[in-house]
């Protein structure tokens, strides 16, 4: 006695016990068609991507009148901390320090003071405030707001920006 196959599946496996016949000519053009389905889906999916790489914008940065940099906990390792400030149609001021094994809240904030009143020059007042605050503000109140991009490689501190 001939079980029947209940599905394709079971037809397709070919064994003994489904011996019914396959139409391999079908078969064949169905995953021709499946392929080329594959491919087109491929094909859509690289063009999407590529289009969706080109409209992707830098992100927009927030300008500030006046800015807060805390500092938080002392270093676990070397490092450097970096912190640029764009003027809005401006060109960019950047101080970059390196910070040391151990080195203190207040100590990081002290140094990166030193450097932004260098790099900062005449258009930007920069002051510290209780030990771990450095705080960035126009020296003129027509000059242009500014952005901050702050970047730090050392393990153990967290910096905080605040308006």
């Amino acid at each position: 006695m001939r079980v029947k196959p209940r599905n394709r599946t079971q037809r397709a496996a070919g064994s003994s016990r489904y011996a019914a016949a396959i139409d391999w000519a079908s078969t064949g053009q169905r995953m021709i068609k499946s392929s080329r389905r594959f491919a087109i889906a491929i094909a859509c999916a690289a063009g999407a991507w590529s289009v969706a790489a080109e409209e992707i914008a830098p992100p927009a940065s927030t300008l500030f009148e006046e800015a807060k940099i805390t500092v938080n906990e002392r270093a676990r390792a070397a490092g450097y901390l970096r912190v640029r400030v764009q003027p809005d149609k401006g060109e960019p001021r950047e101080a970059t320090i390196v910070v040391e094994k151990r080195m203190s809240e207040n100590d990081i904030a002290k140094t990166l003071a030193e450097a932004l009143k260098t790099a900062a020059g005449p258009d930007f007042k920069i002051d510290r405030d209780s030990g771990e605050i450095v705080k960035i503000s126009k020296a003129k109140r027509a000059s242009a707001d500014f952005s901050v991009e702050i970047t730090f490689s050392s393990p153990g501190f967290s910096i905080i920006l605040d308006n």
